[in-house]
Order: C-alpha cells, then sequence, then structure tokens
C-alpha cells in the first residue's frame, strides 16, 4: 500500500508540472541560409514567355517575433533574399544589347543581374512532438513583398525595377532546446511573389513571378519562464 501511495503522489506531480519555457511565452528569432530561385519567365510587351532568366544559389536572411500558445505559434516575419543571374535566355521579343538600344538579342547569354525580394510576413506555425525534444512543425504564412529585378547586358541596365504585392510561403521544419530559453532549429521555406509588374528600359511592361526555396538555420530565444522543480512527493508515515 505504501509503494503504491509513492506512485500515486509522483504521477500527480508530473500531471502537475509547470509548461516549458517556450509555453504560452513570447519568442524571438533569427533564419540564415542557402536559396534557390526558380528560373524567372519573363513576359515582356505582349510577348508572353518571351525569356527565361536562370539565377545561382544566393541567400535567405530574416527575423520573427512570435507567440507560443503551446501547439500552435503565431509570428510576425521580416527576410530578405537575393541570388544573381547566371544567364538569360531570349525567345520572343528582342531585348537591347547596347547602351543606345541599336542592336537587339535573342538567344542565351550570360548576365550579371540578380532578383531578390524583401518580404513582411505573417505566419501560423503548428508544432509536433515533445517540447523536451526534437520537436517538427509546419506553417503557413502572407504578407507583403517588395520583388526586385535587375538583367545588365549594358549601362544603363536593360531591366533593373521593383514591384510590390501580395505574396505567400509555406513552411515545415524541426527544433530542438538548447536550454531552458534558447532553441535552434533547420526549417524549409517556400516563397511565392506572383503578379511582379516591371518595366524595363524601353518602357515596355515586363511581367513575371519570383519563387524561392530556402533551407535555412535557426535559432530563438522563449522569454518564459523554465519551469520550477517539483516540491518532493507527502508520503504518509507507517501506521
Amino acid at each position: 500500500m505504501r509503494k503504491l501511495a509513492v506512485a500515486l503522489a509522483l504521477a500527480s506531480t508530473a500531471l502537475a508540472s509547470p509548461a516549458l519555457a517556450r509555453d504560452d511565452s513570447w519568442y524571438v528569432g533569427v533564419e540564415g541560409g542557402v536559396m534557390l530561385v526558380e528560373d524567372l519567365s519573363l513576359d515582356i510587351g505582349t510577348a508572353a514567355n518571351a525569356a527565361t532568366v536562370n539565377h545561382d544559389y544566393g541567400y535567405d536572411v530574416g527575423g520573427v517575433v512570435g507567440y507560443d500558445f503551446g501547439g500552435f505559434r503565431a509570428e510576425v516575419e521580416v527576410a530578405y533574399r537575393q541570388a544573381s543571374s547566371d544567364f538569360i535566355n531570349v525567345t520572343g521579343a528582342a531585348i537591347p544589347s547596347s547602351a543606345l538600344a541599336l542592336a537587339t538579342f535573342r538567344g542565351t547569354t550570360p548576365t550579371n543581374g540578380s532578383v531578390n525580394a524583401l518580404s513582411f510576413m505573417l505566419n501560423g506555425m503548428l508544432d509536433f512532438g515533445e517540447d523536451d525534444g526534437l520537436q517538427g512543425f509546419v506553417g503557413a504564412g502572407a504578407g507583403v513583398a517588395r520583388s526586385g529585378v535587375t538583367n545588365v547586358f549594358a549601362n544603363p541596365a536593360w531591366l533593373d525595377d521593383s514591384d510590390t504585392g501580395f505574396a505567400w510561403q509555406v513552411i515545415a521544419g524541426v527544433r530542438a532546446p538548447l536550454t531552458h530559453n534558447i532553441d535552434a532549429g533547420l526549417r524549409y521555406r517556400f516563397f511565392n511573389a506572383d503578379n511582379v509588374d516591371l518595366v524595363d528600359r524601353l518602357g515596355r511592361n515586363v511581367g513575371t513571378r519570383v519563387r524561392t526555396h530556402s533551407l535555412m538555420g535557426t535559432l530563438t530565444y522563449n522569454f518564459g519562464e523554465p519551469p520550477a522543480p517539483p516540491p518532493p512527493p507527502v508520503v504518509a508515515p507507517p501506521p
């Protein structure tokens, strides 16, 4: 009977243990890593899919401020991503290849431009797994992004413009606590900004979309208090 009483006391203490530092608290985090840009398909003037721009690997960095409700998190994110252009393949409307636009170009040629996007997003995240170990999460976000595209063939550039519009993203990753307040993790992010409307040096409308895939390391600080050690169980003295 005494062993049963001790076991029941320990079980009730475990059930009454407080949440870890990340639950029901604010947190801040930073993230950064490598990014892959999907080829940009450019509509130039009235010519749809007139050119395609390929890019090298780039980088993606950002920061978040959020609140952990326990199983669900809401966060505000600011991020910036950029990658250098590798080459452009022009199949439709010709583009100027000189500063005076006296010559035009079709075909494939290297280019030293870039693509970038500054985004402000509101994310919702669902957590899976125990708080005191490796934990997975999935989420999505929506907001606005300032997307810019530059493709340089001469001075001045043929295309150097940016546009602000709606953007969305999906997120998945894992995280684990390093201490009661600090988490480290790995995050994948797919970012999409449709209907990026630009204007080239000749005054023609250039339409495209920016899609990126990022793999980033994360570091998060949780402002919650670490759990207090449980009190020792009270065991009645033997009769």
